[in-house]
């Protein structure tokens, strides 16, 4: 693996020091804020039976479905921030175990596309099992809010490297956005995107596990995310 600049790495070090001193201030505020919301729609219920009418039925549902959405910025935000500490002990374990496992998180959605997965099987890496659900559930998530239909996966061994490659044809970043930077702009839109900060997380994770990851898109404007991690 090749090392990075020590003017860019330690550029790199600021601003994810920044990021997770706002995701862990982030993930407080709000989790005050939708204790209370859904506080208030469990009054509401109470006092009026579920006899809201239609307009308040919908009233209702908006307020649980906003609720659940900022649920999920607040647990990427602490993802953020667990992903700040330092490893106790190695890890290793076989891929296909956390990607199946995060596939099986997403599952619903991707039957509503639908989405065709095109994977192979995946070796073994020096990773903890929890990090590396944690990175393919976010790639996946990237991928989908950027509208893919066609997902693929596959792994091999080189050396002491394991190299896995996601693609997806889902909408390229945008020129210029670094979406893989802390702050960086997300690629998509939508509830999945949740609070933005899946593609510099899974950056994180995987230099956390002394790995590293590259984003490309092709000339078919294919993107493909190329994640190195030790071999076991």
């Amino acid at each position: 693996m090749t090392e990075e600049d020590p003017a860019t790495a330690g550029s790199l070090a600021a601003r994810q020091d920044g990021l997770e001193y706002f995701a862990a201030l982030a993930a407080h505020q709000l989790g005050e804020a939708i204790a209370l919301m859904r506080g208030a729609a469990a009054v509401l219920e109470q006092q009026t039976g579920g006899n809201l009418g239609t307009g308040g039925q919908e009233a209702l549902r908006a307020l649980h479905a906003g609720g659940d959405r900022a649920q999920r910025y607040v647990d990427d935000l602490l993802d953020v921030v667990r992903a700040a500490g330092a490893l106790e002990d190695p890890a290793t374990c076989d891929l296909d175990a956390p990607f199946d496992a995060a596939v099986a998180d997403l599952q619903l959605f991707m039957d509503r596309v639908p989405v065709h997965l095109q994977r192979e099987p995946l070796p073994r890496a020096a990773v903890a099992p929890r990090d590396a659900q944690r990175v393919f559930s976010h790639l996946l998530r990237a991928a989908l809010s950027a509208g893919a239909t066609r997902l693929g996966i596959t792994g091999r061994v080189e050396g002491d490297d394991v190299i896995v490659e996601l693609f997806d044809n889902g909408t390229p970043a945008r020129e210029g956005t670094q979406p893989l930077e802390p702050f960086g702009r997300p690629r998509g839109r939508g509830p999945l995107v949740g609070a933005g900060v899946s593609l510099p997380l899974v950056r994180r994770l995987v230099e956390r596990a002394n790995g590293r990851i590259d984003m490309q898109v092709r000339d078919d404007g294919a993107t493909i995310v190329t994640v190195e991690l030790p071999a076991a």
